[in-house]
């Protein structure tokens, strides 16, 4: 009767060393991979918490119905609220900076569609050359351009108005531009090249092929221009008259004397309407399609 082997076969027990210490590379593979994940996880969360949570901080102490900004609140009340809406002054200057937003993003986005076309589209070597001079509004201090435009003043009769939306146009515009040469990267010329040889003049072209195709960089330049129109200081610091000054202006003067949950207030509506813009955006174009650019 044959005895059975007792020496294991040198080839097989190298290949359950082989699988074994692949099994353990393996599990070793998912706990690192997991750690990774947490720490990712846990890095973004503290990042989000950083920026979202003086957000929180400041809502809830708008709802404190003491004179006094503290957190968290001794109870829950819109007292400041109404406030806001009894206080004249503040309502004429949140009007008057929604007007002035409007306007201002209005004019940057026209000015930012039209550069943008002529750099894009009409110049050839210079593009980089025009391109960079373009962006310079955004290297030069507001506060320097607040008193260009008031000393523009003093030497030439300008409407405060036409000064107040000259000036926030050429802070908005580097965003407008930046927004909408990012939309015209993807916008193939052969299209419309195509358009003109089928006999549509170039502004038949740019309105039916062009405008739709970047729709959401014009979208995004308009939201970026209103905020930045909407919460400028400098420049309203110099133009701002009796009659005619903006929110954070009117914030800034009310906080020399007073310090009261009603600034709170305030910025917490402003919250409340970007969000509510953003929805809109969201509604009628898509977000995604408006933050990607």
């Amino acid at each position: 009767m044959n005895r059975p082997t007792v020496a294991p076969d040198r080839e097989s027990a190298k290949a359950r060393a082989g699988l074994l210490s692949a099994e353990a590379w393996r599990r070793g593979g998912y706990w690192r991979g997991t750690v990774w994940r947490c720490t990712v996880f846990v890095t973004i969360a503290i990042i989000y918490a950083f920026l979202l949570l003086p957000i929180l901080i400041v809502v809830a102490t708008s709802l404190n119905p003491t004179e006094r900004n503290a957190f968290p609140p001794y109870g829950f009340s819109l007292r400041w609220y109404k406030e806001f809406l009894a206080s004249e002054s503040f309502t004429d200057a949140f009007l008057f900076s929604l007007i002035l937003g409007s306007f201002a993003a209005i004019g940057a986005t026209l000015i930012g569609f039209l550069a943008v076309y002529g750099i894009v589209r009409v110049l050839g070597r210079r593009r980089d050359l025009v391109q960079s001079l373009a962006f310079l509004p955004i290297m030069v201090p507001h506060i320097l351009i607040g008193m260009s435009l008031l000393l523009a003043l003093t030497m030439v009769p300008i409407p405060e108005m036409i000064a107040f939306v000259a000036g926030h146009v050429i802070i908005a515009l580097p965003f407008t531009l930046a927004a909408i040469l990012a939309s015209f990267a993807g916008v193939d010329p052969n299209l419309e090249l195509a358009a003109r040889s089928l006999g549509a003049s170039r502004w038949r072209a740019v309105r039916e092929i062009v405008l739709p195709l970047i729709a959401p960089g014009i979208m995004s330049a308009m939201l970026f221009a209103f905020i930045v129109s909407f919460g400028d200081v400098y420049i309203a610091l110099f133009l701002s008259v009796p009659g005619k000054t903006t929110l954070p202006i009117e914030i800034f003067t009310y906080m020399e004397w007073e310090s009261t949950p009603v600034v709170a207030a305030i910025t917490s509506i402003q919250v409340l309407m970007i969000v509510v813009m953003g929805l809109i955006v969201e509604r009628l174009i898509g977000l995604r399609k408006v933050l990607r650019f």
